[in-house]
C-alpha cells in the first residue's frame, strides 16, 4: 500500500475506484464501503485509492468550540485496517484551515478527477465533503455524466435496527457501553500510550499499574470505569485490568488518569515503553472505597472476574 501525503508527490493513475471520507473508527458501516471498493477495483483491474484526511476535519472545523471533539482511532491504527484490506494506494490529506475552503467543486475537479481519474466512486450514505460539506452524493450524481464516473452510495449497516456511525459509538464508550461500542465498530477498542511515572499507589498495595500518558490527545477516552483489557508491549500480549478515573479513594478532585495493572508474575520494568491497551469487557464503575483495604479486596474481585473473560 502506497501513502501520500503531499500533493507534490502524489501519484497520478489513469484509471482507478475511489472513495474518499474521514472513516473515524472504521465501524462496520465503513468497512462495507472498502469491501465495495475492492470489489469493484477488481473487477474493472483498476487500482483501489482512499483519500482520508489527518487530523480528522472535525478537529480543526471545531476547534474553537468549548467541548472538545474526540476522534476513535489514530491514523496508525486507520491505514494498518486499509493495509489489512489491501486498499493499493491512500491519499492522506493534511487537513487544515485553509484546505477547509476548498469548494466541493474544486475538490473534484481539480484534485479527485485530475490526479485520479476515477470509473468508480464509492460513498456511504451520509458522506460529505468540501467547503460548508456541500458535496454529498446528490452531488456526486449531479456530476458523474460531466466526469463520466460511475457512483454507488453504499446503504447505512444497521444493528439491531440502528444504523451504524461513529456518533453512535463515541456516545456508547462514553457511556461505559464498551460491549455494544465494540459490536458496533467490528473490533475492540483500542488506544495506545506511552508508560508514565505514577504515585506508587498500586505497587503499595500489591496491584502495581502503569500509569498511561496517550499518545493522541484528541481520541477519546472510555468512561471512567474498571475494564478487562488486553496489553501489547514490545510485541508481547498480556491479560490486565485497567482503571479510567480520579482514584476518590485516595484523592478528592483528583486528576483523572488511565492505569493499567498486568496479571503476569513477571518483573516488569515498564517506564518509557510504549504500550497498547484493548478494551475486552467494562467490569465495574469507579467507586471511593473506606480504606486501601478495602480497596484491594475489589481489586482482587475485579482479576478474578478478568481471568474468567
Amino acid at each position: 500500500m502506497d501513502i501520500c501525503k503531499n500533493l507534490n508527490t502524489i501519484t497520478h493513475f489513469n484509471n482507478s475506484v475511489l472513495t474518499i471520507g474521514s472513516f473515524d473508527g472504521m465501524h462496520y458501516g465503513h468497512v462495507e464501503i472498502i469491501k465495495e471498493l475492492i470489489k469493484k477495483a477488481g473487477k474493472n483491474k483498476s487500482p483501489s485509492i482512499v483519500i482520508t484526511f489527518n487530523p480528522h476535519p472535525k478537529c480543526i472545523l471545531h476547534k474553537s468550540e468549548n467541548e472538545k471533539w474526540n476522534v476513535l482511532m489514530d491514523i496508525n491504527k486507520k491505514l494498518d485496517i486499509f493495509e489489512q484490506y489491501q486498499i493499493d494506494y491512500v491519499w492522506l490529506i493534511p487537513f487544515d484551515e485553509d484546505f477547509a475552503q476548498i469548494s466541493a467543486d474544486k475538490f473534484l475537479d481539480s484534485y479527485i478527477m485530475k490526479y485520479f481519474n476515477p470509473t468508480d466512486i464509492v460513498v456511504g450514505y451520509d458522506h460529505h465533503f468540501g467547503h460548508k460539506r456541500k458535496g454529498d452524493a446528490r452531488f456526486l450524481n449531479n456530476e458523474k455524466a460531466r466526469y463520466n464516473y460511475n457512483l454507488y452510495v453504499k446503504d447505512p449497516v444497521t444493528i439491531n435496527n440502528i444504523p451504524v456511525n461513529s456518533t453512535i459509538i463515541r456516545n456508547y464508550l462514553g457511556r461505559g457501553k464498551l460491549e455494544a461500542a465494540n459490536n458496533y465498530l467490528g473490533w475492540d477498542y483500542e488506544l495506545c500510550g506511552r508508560v508514565v511515572k505514577g504515585k506508587g499507589l498500586g505497587k503499595d498495595m500489591k496491584f502495581p499499574t502503569a500509569n498511561i500518558e496517550p499518545n493522541f490527545d484528541n481520541q477519546l477516552i472510555p468512561a471512567k470505569g474498571v475494564y478487562c483489557v488486553d496489553v501489547i508491549i514490545e510485541n508481547q500480549f498480556y491479560l490486565g485490568m485497567c482503571n479510567i478515573g480520579v482514584r476518590p479513594t485516595f484523592y478528592t478532585n483528583g486528576d483523572k488518569v488511565i492505569e493499567v495493572h498486568l496479571i503476569s508474575d513477571e518483573e516488569l520494568n515498564l517506564y518509557d515503553k510504549d504500550i497498547k491497551i484493548i478494551f475486552k469487557k467494562f467490569i465495574r464503575e469507579e467507586k471511593k472505597y473506606k480504606s486501601a483495604a478495602d480497596l484491594t479486596h475489589q481489586l482482587k474481585l475485579d482479576r478474578n472476574v478478568c481471568l474468567t473473560v
